[in-house]
Formats: structure tokens, sequence, C-alpha cells
């Protein structure tokens, strides 16, 4: 039967392994308090155990592969554990290819814990460093350094702190108050909260109540961080200290579960063992909050290793950067006081933000949330005339900036008229190039290296009509300029009256912006004039001019108008003349002074009777037209004349055509 030892009456520790004889140091508890590893045995031949605690009790302990493999390689010459904020990262002291001991630490995978890795400068150093302890932050790093000399318990060492720079690479040592290095230190431990920080010291020290400290070894002290470089004085922990050396304390990250190593220096003292303890409400660390979760693929659901990022949601300050394991877990410890921000990014991935406010906690220490990330976006084209704002579906083609090599047809689809979607990988840099028939080229870009958070996008893209340059010179008979002019102009593609721009020069003269490609009807006026009436369709750009010349109103003015029809071998007028008849009731409106004689004329099919009575029939149908349209019948006299007047021979269809015609004659 093992002897039952005394303590001080103080000590409100509890045997966590009873039955287990062997000595025991360097317990490291993971936050989450479920799994504890320890090194146990003789000081010549130490072995790695691991227990884990299931419905309040630690199971048995069981040898830790992975330690005693690097025991075996390294004369034994491994210790000093601790675990980082979500026990996915061991970090511990060793001697393995070098003359001094070293910090390592070693991530654990799918396939088990890897190969363990030196922290490096400026945390490596020419000298002896032990026992790592990492913030749950991941930016703040206690190690212990061998002092040149040591005292007669042994090999003394003192405290150093090194904290990462915005590049996240390590700094330091940084500043620590002298009183932290009075004697000699051991076992540091940086509490979840990033403010708190257990160690263990040999030293000169006075109790709370002023009492002169009695035992010569190791006690547990405590220390809190006012801000980032200013901490109030470390104290002895009443309750904590035993008779023997207290080293090692290791608390889990909701702060309710305190675990050290109580060491006797004697050999007919108890064996070093790892002992439960309460601690002072005084001495608590502030509450925190764990956030995991599960972080995957959105499209594949495979689980994915991302990047995430914590800042002050307020100030943008940061609060830490982790990472979620190759199982795509995540477990990260935020503490209370601030309203945080929480970034999930991958490289060639989406962004997924959240917000948790933790001004205060309440009774809720743990939330459970899965994040899927997304490495590639849906991207809607809205391609229309932006003159026009209607639909139009050019050629797009879709490049990648960098390598110019283009997007693959399957990946661009023309939804329906103007419309495209185009799926795009993120972390690029696209081109879109876009052509179509009378428009000008047009190139945008769309930028995906940026910190992309939707999955669908939509973008409006208006094309400018290529268009042809119509200048217009607009004379009379006797080669006098007319200014100003009346201009019409209708886009008979479309049959609309904003198709085109009319610019005017510092004198009044008209250039035309003609759309390509387009067909239109061209009608100047001027009160006292003819009017001038042409069809205008142009296949390229560039600049042109057109002479027009209107004749002065009077009785011997005389106007042709061939788009005046008629059904066949009647009297009913074409839908295609309204157009302009209309035009001619302008005409009439504009020139209120004049009255005129309709006269009607048809080709020399038939007989002169009847091609004279078609063409009066003719003639009354365009009169009655006009007075349809108020025109006073008055002004108007209709004449059909027949055969008898042909422009030109009626040799051909095409001559014929031209004498079907109406025209108008000034008659006052």
């Amino acid at each position: 039967m093992a002897p039952a030892w005394s303590y001080a009456q103080n000590f409100s520790g509890t045997d966590i392994f009873p039955a287990f004889t062997l000595s025991m140091k360097y317990p490291a508890l993971t936050p989450d308090g479920t799994t504890l590893i320890f090194l146990a045995g003789d000081e010549g031949a130490m072995t790695a155990y691991e227990s884990r605690r299931q419905d309040g009790q630690w199971t048995t302990p069981a040898p830790f592969a992975y330690i005693n493999d690097l025991i075996s390689r390294t004369s034994a010459e491994v210790g000093g554990f601790s675990f980082n904020h979500d026990g996915t990262t061991l970090y511990f002291h060793a001697k393995i290819d070098g003359n001094y001991f070293d910090i390592y630490f070693s991530k654990k995978t799918k396939a088990g814990w890897g190969a363990p890795q030196r922290v490096g400068k400026p945390v490596s150093a020419d000298a002896d460093l032990f026992s790592p302890a990492i913030s749950s932050d991941n930016k703040t790093l206690f190690v212990l350094r061998a002092k040149p000399t040591g005292n007669k318990k042994g090999q003394c060492k003192e405290l150093l702190l090194f904290e990462k720079n915005t590049a996240g690479e390590w700094e330091g040592p940084k500043y620590l108050p002298a009183e932290f290095n009075i004697g000699c230190q051991e076992t540091p431990f940086f509490c979840a909260d990033n403010n708190i920080l257990f160690f263990a010291s040999m030293r000169e020290d006075v109790d709370a109540a002023g009492k002169k400290i009695a035992d010569d070894n190791y006690n547990i002290y405590y220390a809190r961080r006012i801000d980032e470089n200013n901490w109030f004085y470390p104290v002895y922990v009443e309750g904590l200290n035993s008779e023997y050396h207290d080293l090692s304390p290791t608390l889990n990250s909701s702060g309710n579960y305190f675990l050290l190593s109580v060491k006797a220096t004697n050999p007919k003292r108890p064996p070093q063992k790892i002992y439960a303890a309460k601690l002072p409400a005084d001495k608590e660390p502030a509450k925190t909050f764990v956030l995991s979760g599960l972080i995957t693929d959105l499209y594949t659901k495979e689980p994915i290793e991302t990047t995430i990022v914590v800042q002050d949601a307020v100030t943008s300050v940061p609060k830490g950067q982790f990472r979620s394991t190759d199982e795509g877990r995540f477990s990260i410890i935020l503490t209370r006081g601030a309203l945080y921000k929480v970034d999930f990014s991958k490289k060639n991935y989406s962004h997924t933000f959240y917000y948790k406010d933790l001004t205060s906690i309440g009774k809720q220490t743990e939330e459970n949330i899965d994040v899927a990330l997304f490495n590639n976006v849906n991207l809607e084209l809205n391609i229309y005339d932006g003159e026009l704002f209607y639909p139009v579906s050019p050629t797009v083609l879709i490049t990648d900036s960098l390598t110019r090599q283009p997007l693959a047809s399957q990946r661009i689809t023309n939804v329906s008229k103007g419309k495209y979607t185009a799926n795009l990988d993120i972390g690029r840099l696209y081109k879109i190039h876009i052509e179509g028939e009378s428009y000008k080229p047009c190139e945008t870009s769309f930028d995906l290296r940026t910190d992309v958070v939707y999955s669908d996008f939509e973008k409006s893209i208006e094309l400018e009509a290529a268009r042809k340059q119509l200048a217009l010179h607009v004379k009379d008979k006797q080669d006098a300029p007319l200014w100003p002019v009346d201009i019409a102009i209708v886009n008979t593609t479309r049959e609309e009256a904003a198709a085109t721009i009319v610019r005017y020069d510092d004198n009044g003269r008209p250039t035309l912006l003609l759309r390509t490609n387009e067909v239109y009807e061209l009608n100047v006026s001027k009160k006292g004039y003819t009017y001038f009436n042409t069809t205008l369709s142009f296949p390229t750009t560039g600049a042109e001019s057109m002479n027009i010349t209107l004749d002065a109103l009077t009785t011997q003015t005389k106007m042709v108008f061939n788009n005046i029809t008629f059904e066949t071998n009647s009297a009913e007028l074409n839908a295609e003349s309204y157009a302009e008849l209309n035009r001619l009731v302008r005409f009439m409106t504009d020139n209120a002074d004049i009255r005129i004689e309709i006269a009607a004329h048809t080709d020399d099919t038939g007989t002169q009777e009847y091609n004279a009575r078609l063409s009066d029939k003719r003639a009354a149908s365009v009169v009655r037209f006009l007075t349809e349209n108020a025109i006073d019948v008055d002004r108007l006299q209709a004449k059909g004349y027949g055969k008898l007047q042909p422009i030109v021979p009626n040799t051909s269809a095409e001559n014929r055509a031209k004498n079907r015609r109406v025209e108008v004659r000034v008659i006052e």
C-alpha cells in the first residue's frame, strides 16, 4: 500500500491518478479539457502517456506513441508540453539535431502527428530553451531559457516573451518586468483569455498576509497583463502550493479545471504526481467563448483546410490568425469584451464573415457553426444597347488577364437575348471582350482577386453603336445656304425616331451620326420650300457629306411622291403610304397659305379611259386622307392624268413603277 503523504494544510489538490505509481511531470491539457499527456517514469527513462476524460473520470494512462518515438531518437530529451488553442498543435522542447534544447511543434493531421518542426529564430538561440506556452490567439509565446549558472536545486531558468508582428513573424524577446525573473522560473502556462499567466517560481517572497514563504521550493505564481506592454507583478497563489515543488500549471479553456504537478525533492517523499485543484475566485481567467465547426467546399461538400482571421469588428485590430485542420475542423477561443469579426478564407476560395458579439458572455460559452466556401462564381452579363436600352447578343469572349487564355466555351452560356452566364474561378482577373455587328468593340474587366463573399454576380454592359458621320449641306436652287431647316429622321429598321444624333455647328449646319447597318428615312424641310426625302443606309463607319437642294414654293413647284402606293387595280391606299402622306400633312400645315393639286399617274398598262378613272380615284383617296387629317378641302384639288404624262418610257418594270406616282403641284 502506498504511504499516505501529508501536504501543506492550505493545498487543495486531488490526485487524478491515485493508482498510477510512476513519477509524472510536464502535464499538458488540451483546451477542451478532454485529453492529457505527460511523462512518467524515472528521470533516466521517461515514457510519454496520454489519458482521456470520460464522464468526469480520467482513463488509465496509455503510452503516447508519437512522443515515445521522439524519446527513443533523442535520448529521452523531450518535455515541456503544451497545446495550441484547438489541441491540433503540440509544442515541446527537445534536443533533436543540435547542441541545445530548442522549441519544436508538431501538427495533427488525418494521418496523425506530423514531423517536429523548429519554431526557429528569433526564438531559437545558442542557449537551452524549455517549456513553450502558446497563447490562444497564436500571437504570444513564452519560453524558458537556461541561465548561465544554476542553484542548489539544479539548472535555473528565466522567462522570455515573444510576439508575432503583423506579418506573422516572431519578434523578441519582448519586455517583461524584472519581477518575473526573480530567482528561477519553470513551466509557464498562458490562459485562454490571453491575459493571465501562471508559472512556477523559486524565489524569496512573502504571501498575501506578508508572511515569509517558508519552503525553498517552486511555487505557483499568477500574473495578469494590463495591456500589450504592461503587467501586474506576479503574486504567490494561496491554495495551489504544497510544501514541495509545485510545477506545470495547466488549465482548460473554460477556466474551470486546473491541474498542476507536485514533486518532492527527497526520494522518501511522495513521487511527482498530477493534481486537480480549484483556482481561487480572484485568480480565475476571464470567461472565454469557443467557436468551432466544420468547413467544407460548397459544391463538393468535401472538408477543406482554411485560414481563419479574427479581428475586432469595431477597431479592425487583429485578434489572432488560425487554421482549420486538414479534416476541415476548427476551434478558436474568443475572449470577452469585444464584437468579433471572423474571416474564413482559403487561397482561390471565397471568404465567409461571421460576427460574434462578446461584449458580455452569458451562460452560452460555446457555439458550433458550419462554413461553406466556394472556388468559383457565376457571373451574369446583361448586355444592351447603350442608347436604346434593348438587349443585344454579340460575341462574348472572356480571358484570363495573366495567361491570356480564353475561358472554355462551355463555361459561357447565352441564356437569352442579351443575357449570358459565365462560370469563373476565384483568384483571377478576367478580361471580358465583346464584339457585335453595328457596335464598337467593348472591353471590361472582372476582378476575382479580392475578398469574394457572394457566389453570384451581375454585371450590366452598355454597347456603343458604330456610327456614320453625315454632314448635310442644304441650299436653294441658287446655291445659297438654307439655315435653319427642320430635320426628321426615322429608323425604319425598328420604326423608331430616336436612333440618331444630330449635331449643329456654329452656323447651325447639321451633321448626322447614323448607326451603321440600319436603314433611315431622312426628311429635310423649311417653310416656303419643297421638302427633301430619301432613304439612307451605311455599312461602315467614317465621314461623308450630302448636298440637298430645296426649291422655293411657286406655282411652278412640283413634288413627286413615289412612296404613295395603292392596291393593284385599286384606289385603296397601302399601309406603307401613310408615312409619306403624314409628311405631306406636315408640309401643308407648315405652309398654310398654299393650295395644291394632287395629281395621280399610271403606267401604260390598260386603256387611257380605264387609267384615267383609276388615277382620279387615287387622287381623291389622297385628298380624303388629307382632309381627315385637318387639311382644309378648299386647299386641295384632285386630278387623275392616267397614262398621259410618263416621266420615263414604259419600257421596263422599273420604269413603269416610276410612272405610277403621285405628284403635288402648287397651284396658288
